[in-house]
């Protein structure tokens, strides 16, 4: 069963007519916060009716399932908090008792995420010789990814690119 599934793609710029949503999305490298396999995830989706889709997900050419999808808020997507100003959409996914789940976003100028500081990474034990707790902010930048479109697949969030209108 698919939980969830994060796409981030980028570098496309839809025309104003061109729906931003229908496509097919494949994730993107792991340099760009894609998976470590570019184009392991991919996403099939159409619009049936206005307002409406159906994506189907893959993993590996393996069919992880279709679930229907709706416009929704973006403040539904966390990964939106930081990020950039400019032109932002998200589907949701309805999972019952009027609840909806982030899927598929579209964010024109990217995403900031926090990441662990490259130094900490480097070196593991510096963070204790400095004495920071795990956690702390202080072990933490602000990192931006310029994809344009995200997605949430099973337990990932990864930045997609939009291979096909």
């Amino acid at each position: 069963m698919l939980l969830g599934f994060a796409a981030l793609a980028s570098a496309y710029s839809p025309a104003a007519d061109e729906d931003l949503f229908v496509g097919v999305f494949e994730s993107e490298t792991r340099e760009n916060f894609g998976s470590s396999t570019p184009g392991e995830w991919r996403i099939e989706v159409v619009a049936p009716s206005t307002g409406k889709y159906v994506a189907t997900f893959y993993r590996s050419e393996a069919l992880l399932g279709q679930f229907e999808l709706v416009p929704c808020a973006e403040e539904k997507e966390g990964y939106f908090m930081n990020r950039p100003a400019g032109r932002a959409e998200v589907l949701c996914r309805d999972i019952g008792a009027g609840s909806f789940y982030a899927f598929l976003s579209y964010a024109e100028n990217g995403i900031n995420v926090p990441a662990i500081k490259q130094k900490y990474i480097d070196n593991p034990g510096l963070a204790t010789q400095e004495g920071l707790k795990p956690g702390d902010p202080s072990g933490f930048e602000m990192r931006h990814h310029r994809a344009k479109y995200y997605a949430h697949a099973q337990a990932f969030f990864y930045a997609f690119r939009k291979v096909h209108p």
